[in-house]
């Protein structure tokens, strides 16, 4: 039976993207590396997602079965982020009406 978690990672324009992304990517799921896909990624069209400036942030999103959360906040927090306080974890579990954000180094 599916366990849905629906992920999105917000952090600051001024971090190197493709840097937390590769750091982001280190965390095993399921004995495999995590896969996260920047709203910015090469394989998407550019401003897909509506509209009428691009985006300045940096924005992660993915959907995983039996996620183990913690695991994750958990790697998130080992790395060496230049803002800290503007990352943001955006999540919705499987039985969630809503999203809930969770704030990595809480101010």
């Amino acid at each position: 039976m599916s366990v849905v978690t629906n992920v999105i990672i917000a952090f600051s324009a001024s971090e190197n993207e493709a840097e937390r992304l590769n750091d982001i990517h280190k965390f095993q799921y399921n004995n495999q590396p995590f896969r996260i896909v920047s709203v910015n990624d090469s394989k998407l069209q550019k401003g897909w997602y509506g509209g009428t400036k691009y985006l300045e942030t940096n924005i992660l999103i993915g959907a995983y079965n039996h996620l183990n959360l913690k695991d994750l906040i958990q790697h998130m927090s080992t790395i060496d982020w230049e803002e800290p306080e503007d990352v943001q974890v955006i999540v919705k579990e499987q039985n969630d009406d809503r999203f809930r954000i969770i704030n990595l180094f809480p101010s």
